[in-house]
């Protein structure tokens, strides 16, 4: 059964063979494909039908998958999910269980860190069960919006600890962890986190100091952070490129949603918030975030809604990727 997302891809070749194996996709229930929890297969008849069409990567959402129950891997989930993958073309990834509420994923909030540090470790069983090469984590988010900075101070020591801790296994199955960092949106300005700035994400990296952790730049959270925080956004990406180790690639205007609680619909139609457009659907000018030199080069995954234009999407990063290798 063809799901009809990859219909429009450009024929075999027409890259002229410049089509990277690094740049991927995600699978998960946001992006438009409800694929996870109900149908390992069709899932990874996706997958195959994404590999074909060029992709090199896929990052599955830890989220949709329904293998980490109660903080623990439920054993006969993920021997179904690891038969499903068995032989998958593409190289992957995994996102933690994050939830934008900053309830789960979330090793900054010290009162609930060690149960939030169990969950990880879940997450890292499943991503070195799938042979998943990157664990990606969302930068922590305070429970208050009003906690001092003292308290801040002691979060991020929390979490480098225990991210320490999990590189120090993560490392040891083959699987990086790469901080990403956080938009603007309910889930942090309700709270407090050192994630929108993209040099306090890269002090937190440098400061684990671990082989095994990175940062993930969210393209898409730093243009709304840059407009919200104003920082120079193009600058910040290139002062923290060398300890990037992963991408997220996606679109939006740079407006912050006016209604944050307003429905995807209405925040798509005013352009408003973080929207995961497709590449060249907004207007942050990606075609310099990829000059930018990534030393560790790291993988591109496009991490957007309207699945149906995964073709269009790959196309359009290709050709910036290209128009950066001519000059």
């Amino acid at each position: 059964m063809s799901h009809q997302v990859f219909a429009h891809t450009p024929p075999n070749g027409s890259h002229g063979g410049a089509v990277p194996d690094k740049i991927g996709l995600t699978v998960n229930p946001w992006s438009g494909k409800q694929l996870l929890r109900s149908d390992f297969e069709e899932m990874r008849e996706f997958l195959d039908e994404a590999a074909t069409a060029g992709f090199g990567y896929a990052e599955l959402g830890g989220c949709g998958l329904g293998v980490v129950i109660g903080g623990r891997v439920q054993r006969s989930r993920l021997a179904a999910l690891r038969d499903a993958l068995a032989g998958c073309p593409l190289r992957l990834t995994l996102h933690s269980s994050w939830h934008s509420s900053g309830r789960t994923g979330n090793l900054l909030d010290t009162g609930s860190a060690p149960a939030q540090q169990l969950g990880l470790l879940a997450d890292l069983e499943v991503a070195a069960a799938i042979g998943a090469e990157v664990l990606v984590y969302h930068a922590g988010v305070l429970p208050n919006l009003y906690s001092d900075g003292d308290e801040l101070t002691a979060g991020m020591a929390t979490e480098r600890a225990m991210l320490r801790d999990l590189a120090d296994e993560s490392g040891a199955r083959g699987v990086m962890i790469a901080v990403e960092n956080r938009a603007p949106g309910p889930a942090v300005l309700a709270r407090r986190s050192y994630g929108m700035r993209l040099d306090l994400v890269a002090e937190q990296v440098q400061r684990i100091d671990h082989p095994a952790v990175s940062m993930c730049l969210d393209v898409g959270h730093a243009y709304l952070s840059a407009g919200y925080l104003d920082y120079d956004f193009l600058g910040a990406i290139r002062e923290v490129a060398p300890i990037v180790g992963h991408i997220h690639l996606h679109d939006n205007f740079g407006r912050m949603a006016r209604q944050p609680d307003a429905s995807p619909y209405e925040l798509e139609l005013l352009g408003e918030g973080d929207l995961h457009l497709p590449p060249g659907w907004g207007t942050i000018p990606l075609g310099d975030v990829l000059e930018t030199t990534f030393v560790r080069d790291p993988a591109i995954i496009i991490e957007m809604r309207h699945a149906r234009h995964y073709a269009e999407a790959l196309d359009t990063t290709v050709r910036m990727l290209d128009a950066r290798a001519r000059s």
